[in-house]
């Protein structure tokens, strides 16, 4: 069994890993994104309001993507979303997204592609 890591240890190896621990304490809720008995192959978190949810899923240092997704009675679909960066770059810009209704906050429903391809 493999020894438990604390955030203290995490963050000495990946001081980046701190906006993650921000946005935790503020509320969202983090899974590994792993097989049954496979290998870890990352972190989903996300944060729900009765609006809007926001994902984040960390692959690794660069391999970021962050979504805001709007509830089914406020249109619904993903209206802002950021891949291929790093932690700090795409936790500051997904936290600093308005709140729907309020001004500058994305609103157009992005259209999803028809071909969807595996990792």
């Amino acid at each position: 069994m493999n020894p438990q890591v604390t955030s203290a240890d995490s963050l000495r190896l990946y001081p980046e890993l701190q906006q993650l621990l921000d946005v935790r304490e503020a509320g969202w809720v983090f899974r590994l994104i792993q097989d049954e008995d496979g290998p870890l192959e990352g972190i989903a978190g996300s944060f729900s309001r009765q609006q809007y949810t926001d994902a984040i899923f960390v692959f690794d240092r660069t391999n970021v993507s962050a979504a805001r997704v709007l509830a089914d009675e406020n249109g619904g679909g993903c209206v802002w979303s950021k891949q291929g960066s790093g932690i700090q770059e795409v936790v500051f810009e997904l936290i600093g997204l308005p709140e729907p209704g309020q001004p500058a906050a994305p609103s157009l429903v992005k259209r999803s592609s028809l071909l969807w391809t595996p990792r």
